[in-house]
């Protein structure tokens, strides 16, 4: 399989990270089918990629011209049926191993046996995903970091069953897309991940034990430590039930203790307040982001 063969991408879930992936692979040329469960969340994805270029013209990112070819490369639907035969799948649903499963599932069945199928799973083994498929050597997870138009690192993910072929393949397509490829072990949460959230929910005890409060914390790590982004606010613009998601896979596999969910929370994920998508999560935003544009 050679990457410069491939015109066609089609990327299943379209919400946080699936349209952001969207953006990225319509920016470098390819022509996009983006399937979603039904028709109201189909548009209202579609309407996040048309809202996000419009932005972008009005700051000056993106020319008219280039949005107005990107957008003619757009499609979607609610069948997976409906995905190109020769098109490079990109998984983007939800952290849920059944969901995944069944969608992985549906894919095979569609898309040419040469084709490898990527998983942007960010902490559920691609072993256990890939348990469906007739022919799991061409599977693998390619994980893009949030937003995946801005950061610049993709984890591929080989499981024990990957073919080499398509690991590399992998790696040349992450650098046909403007990023920097790592390969990292099919463990729950892999590098960035297994690093980020215990740092996360050690700052989220930190608040609960009263030790501070989370504008101190996030400015004792931004001030003190170096980083662009505090924990908490880090937090809110991934999306406290990824968060939350990324946690409980990786406690539930290993028992261990770093990952284990706090009370806080799941509170507010039960709550709704999911962060900047909702417009509250640890702090209150008054109005709904997602990428800097008003949902």
């Amino acid at each position: 399989m050679d990457v410069q063969e491939i015109k066609n991408c089609a990327v299943v879930g379209c919400g946080v990270m699936g349209f952001g992936i969207s953006v990225v692979l319509l920016n470098n040329g390819f022509s996009v089918t983006v399937v979603e469960k039904d028709e109201q969340s189909l548009q209202r994805g579609l309407e996040h990629i048309r809202k996000f270029y419009e932005s972008g013209i009005k700051r000056g990112k993106i020319s008219e011209e280039k949005v107005k070819d990107n957008l003619s490369r757009l499609k979607g639907t609610t069948k997976v049926e409906d995905i190109p035969h020769d098109s490079l799948v990109i998984e983007a649903v939800n952290e849920d191993l059944s969901l995944k499963q069944d969608v992985i599932s549906r894919v095979e069945s569609v898309v040419s046996d040469e084709m490898p199928i990527f998983t942007n799973t960010s902490s559920i083994p691609v072993i256990e995903i890939s348990a469906v498929m007739r022919r799991p050597e061409r599977f693998l997870g390619f994980h893009f970091f949030n937003p995946p138009p801005v950061m610049k690192l993709i984890e591929v993910i080989p499981s024990l069953k990957t073919d080499e072929r398509y690991i590399s393949f992998a790696v040349e397509f992450a650098r046909k897309i403007g990023k920097e490829p790592v390969i990292t072990k099919d463990t729950p949460a892999f590098i960035g991940n297994a690093l980020l959230i215990p740092f996360i929910l050690e700052a989220i005890r930190m608040y609960e034990g009263g030790i501070s409060t989370p504008e101190d914390i996030d400015k004792a790590c931004k001030l003190g430590l170096g980083y662009p982004m505090g924990p908490f606010e880090l937090a809110d613009f991934m999306g406290l039930d990824i968060v939350l998601a990324i946690a409980d896979n990786v406690y539930r596999r290993t028992g261990d203790d770093r990952f284990r969910p706090s009370a806080k929370l799941r509170e507010l994920v039960s709550a709704g307040f999911l962060g900047r998508k909702t417009g509250r999560g640890f702090y209150d935003y008054k109005k709904p982001k997602l990428f800097g544009i008003e949902i």
